[in-house]
């Protein structure tokens, strides 16, 4: 019988060393993610949904609609099919364009430019007026970017609900931009 219970109260003791164990791992990987995540300038996500700076992954993705890149948008704010494209010159304005009508009155919508080797090189963060059907973000000094690749992150609180990848190349390949300096 004391053999028994001896042998119980050891795998007690066991399991309680190996769940610890295991709580002490995740603790050392999280640092790690947020020094990744600081490296970047990429927000992080905020687990749960009981702050008010927390934003659920549900709804973040449905308040925007229909996010589009190009050099230039209209009266309402949308890129409108010939400003289309994601081929820029370097000084061309981009623009990272999206529907917001199904999102909150002050509801942050941040957008993150990102440009070679995942250099961060530009933020801004905009918040949705009640009524407001299209948010438009631009990026207008770009004369010191290089050719490459870029990306532009969109994020609306601490959730991210899209991403548009473009370049910076020749003039000659670039979106619009005879069109653009037609006009001045």
């Amino acid at each position: 019988m004391k053999k028994s219970v001896s042998l119980g109260v050891a795998a007690a003791v066991a399991s309680v060393l190996m769940l610890s164990g295991c709580g002490r791992e995740e603790a050392s990987e999280a640092p790690t993610a947020a020094a990744d995540t600081a490296a970047t300038g990429t927000p992080a996500e905020q687990p749960g949904t009981e702050s008010t700076a927390d934003t659920s992954p549900v709804n973040a993705q449905t308040w925007i609609d229909d996010v589009t890149i190009g050099a230039g948008v209209g009266a309402d704010g949308s890129i409108p099919a010939d400003k289309l494209g994601d081929d820029f010159a370097p000084g061309q304005e981009v623009h990272v364009a999206m529907e917001v009508g199904d999102a909150p009155a002050d509801a942050a919508v941040k957008v993150i430019w990102f440009g070679p080797n995942e250099t961060k090189v530009g933020e801004e963060t905009k918040n949705v007026t009640t009524g407001q059907k299209y948010l438009d973000f631009a990026a207008t000094d770009t004369k010191s970017w290089k050719k490459g690749d870029y990306r532009a992150e969109v994020w609306v609180g601490d959730e991210k609900v899209n991403e548009q990848q473009f370049n910076v190349t020749d003039a000659s390949k670039a979106a619009n931009l005879g069109e653009k300096s037609d006009r001045g």
